[in-house]
């Protein structure tokens, strides 16, 4: 996803943080997964959160270039960036549930999390849409 929102970010500035930020997440998860390779096979939530914090800052920043143009992508970052924002507070409220062992409310954060993808979709979807038809357009 960095190198998607490489080429959607203007700024040099922008870009540094990009490129630092994903070259610094990459060579810490790289050294903790070559220091114990069992990592690998379980969920992490500290993984979880430093991989989809940058992408929430991404779109952001995406989404603060663009204010008032037409933004390529526009509904496709709207509904990734939705996603995520909300996807990273459910596993943090899954942990939550976890820890105070209140099992029962499991099963409403993982249909919360597929309502939230089918959300994600649609905007996706319809960015498809948006491409596909301007596209014609121009034939």
């Amino acid at each position: 996803m960095s190198f998607f929102y490489s080429t959607l970010l203007n700024t040099k500035n922008q870009l540094k943080i990009l490129y630092v930020t994903f070259i610094v997440l990459l060579s810490f998860l790289s050294i903790r997964y070559l220091v114990n390779p069992n990592l690998f096979f379980e969920f992490s939530l500290l993984e979880s959160y430093l991989t989809t914090m940058p992408i929430i800052i991404y779109a952001t920043m995406h989404l603060y270039n663009n204010l008032g143009k037409k933004a390529p992508f526009y509904y496709a970052n709207l509904g990734l960036l939705f996603y995520l924002f909300s996807s990273t507070f459910l596993f943090l409220l899954y942990e939550l549930v976890a820890l105070l062992n209140a099992k029962e409310y499991y099963l409403i954060i993982v249909n919360i999390n597929i309502v939230l993808q089918y959300i994600k979709f649609g905007f996706f979807f319809y960015q498809l849409k948006i491409i596909y038809f301007n596209s014609n357009d121009r034939n």
